[in-house]
């Protein structure tokens, strides 16, 4: 592969009627953020890791990690929760949408990433992992009034995958490389 560098992450793909319910509060939303960038509704997903700048000749490595990584993981279901945002909805960075994980489902195939991420010499994510999807950044911290609802949609988790980014204009375009199917549950 020729010592060619990918921006590489692990994520969970949202179902089409999930990001449809996405876009339609982001439309609400959209012009109530002063200097917000909104996720285009194509490149909405949950981040489980970020691993950043690697080679083309790690890609494969890094694959089979997340593989055995989430071998044994069995599928389960998440809701969409509240709109959130970082640090807080006072000064704005990141407005998000959390999701409601009753099996930790989530937090357990983060877990798991984020072991095989740190064997493959990348560093561990200092912050807990909090299951959240980002609906926008906000160049210049600001207030927010995050009144939108969004209806609580229950969706199946199934599998993952390994996406590369690109950058671009006006926004970044999602690859995916890989996918990570769970064990189906009894």
């Amino acid at each position: 592969m020729g010592g060619d560098i990918a921006r590489l992450f692990v994520a969970l793909a949202l179902p089409a009627a999930v990001k449809e319910e996405l876009a339609r509060a982001i439309e609400v939303l959209g012009s109530r953020v002063a200097g917000a960038r909104w996720v285009p509704k194509e490149n909405l997903h949950l981040t489980l890791a970020f691993l950043g700048r690697v080679e083309d000749d790690r890609v494969a490595d890094v694959s089979g990690a997340v593989a055995a990584a989430v071998e044994g993981h069995v599928e389960f279901t998440v809701r969409l929760g509240s709109l959130g945002a970082f640090p807080s909805a006072k000064r704005a960075r990141v407005v998000w949408l959390g999701l409601d994980d009753p099996t930790r489902g989530l937090a357990g195939v983060a877990d798991s990433v984020g072991e095989a991420r740190e064997k493959l010499g990348f560093p561990r994510e200092a912050r807990a992992f909090t299951p959240h999807l980002t609906l926008a950044r906000v160049k210049t911290p600001a207030p927010v009034s995050l009144d939108a609802t969004v209806r609580p949609i229950a969706f199946p988790v199934q599998r993952i995958g390994l996406f590369e980014s690109r950058l671009g204009r006006p926004h970044a375009v999602y690859n995916e490389l890989a996918t990570f199917p769970f064990r189906r549950g009894s």
